[in-house]
């Protein structure tokens, strides 16, 4: 039995990205197919063929405009989880915190971004700086909320267990509380980290010299199409690297979590 557990486990492991890359060539074929034929218009939507040669052509400036992308992305998001996380601790046992600090937390959050994001331009200027803080605007918010619920998330007997152990406040945030909020954490990480990297997108849009974003709106102006879906490449890229950085980490913390149980929690399994 556990030789036939661990072989669906590993055929469900295998048959996944082997779908995924039989999915993407055929769509990636049909492309050029359409293209070459003339059924989409090259100045629309260029070929996979030419994507590709303009992505050679242009790898070590499009490289140093994703390492800075990927920079304000990383600080952005890392600010987000660590005020994030201790600011919904403060709130979970600060009854007083909650009542003066979470309306405003409130407040701000239904405030659209898009329309902040020119005035952090016009207050500190084209830097690095204002794209980390749009980053960390729009990744801080899911973060606290989801850790505030996992810290919540309680049930009594398991509190009056512990106490009745010998445990006090702290002995029940690192064995209880903080256990059952991991997954809750981490949900939000994976949704967090793709908001970081919209955000410091956007602050390139609206105001930068370098970045992917300043790639885009640069090319958008020239209608080069082909850099456009180069640029969409290093993009697309460079989230799924943080959102897998996100995934492996979720592993190696929550690993004993019934999401992380693999085909054994299916049905049918």
């Amino acid at each position: 039995m556990p030789s036939l557990f661990t072989g669906l486990l590993r055929r469900d492991r295998i048959e996944g990205p082997l779908m995924f890359l039989a999915t993407a060539a055929l769509f990636i074929a049909a492309w050029e197919t359409s293209s070459r034929m003339g059924w989409l218009p090259p100045y629309l939507v260029p070929s996979p063929s030419k994507i590709a040669e303009k992505f050679a052509a242009t790898f070590g400036t499009m490289a140093g405009h994703a390492w800075l992308t990927a920079a304000e992305i990383a600080a952005g998001f890392l600010l987000a989880t660590a005020g994030a996380v201790v600011l919904a601790a403060l709130i979970v046992f600060f009854k007083p915190v909650e009542r003066a600090v979470y309306p405003w937390l409130v407040i701000l959050q239904v405030i659209p971004k898009v329309a902040l994001g020119p005035l952090l331009i016009i207050w500190l200027g084209f830097s690095f700086f204002p794209k980390v803080l749009m980053a960390f605007l729009l990744a801080f918010f899911p973060i606290m909320i989801d850790t505030i619920i996992g810290l919540r998330s309680i049930e009594t007997n398991s509190i009056y267990l512990l106490r009745s152990m010998g445990a006090g406040r702290l002995g029940i945030f690192r064995y209880l509380q903080l256990p059952n909020a991991l997954p809750h954490l981490f949900g939000s990480l994976k949704v967090a980290i793709t908001l970081a990297v919209v955000g410091a997108l956007v602050g390139e849009f609206i105001g930068a010299n370098e970045g992917l974003g300043y790639v885009l709106v640069s090319a958008n102006g020239s209608l080069d199409t082909e850099l456009l879906f180069v640029s969409l490449v290093w993009i697309s890229a460079q989230a799924m690297v943080f959102y897998g950085l996100v995934v492996a980490a979720e592993k190696v913390c929550v690993s004993w979590h019934v999401s992380h149980r693999g085909t054994l929690g299916r049905p049918g399994h």
